[in-house]
């Protein structure tokens, strides 16, 4: 017999943060009170993932960068 899949609820938090005299956006993930990873838009059009305080990927897309951090996320956890 096949397991049913539970969906789980992602928040999305956006703040703004000073990095290198800068205001940039970060997008921080969450699922339940467990930070799972940071989206920072970058003035190149290019979104930086982070994740556990390390630098990830770079994506083209917010779309993406999120997709990327629930991917990883589910692997594992």
């Amino acid at each position: 017999m096949s397991k049913k899949n539970k969906d789980i609820e992602v928040k999305i938090e956006e703040t703004e943060k000073k990095v290198n005299g800068e205001t940039i956006t970060v997008s921080t993930l969450t699922i339940g009170k467990k930070e799972i990873g940071q989206v920072m838009a970058q003035e190149t059009k290019k979104f930086v993932v982070v994740i556990d305080g390390r630098n990830e990927a770079t994506m083209k897309t917010l779309d993406e960068a999120i997709e990327y951090i629930i991917r990883q996320w589910n692997l594992n956890d």
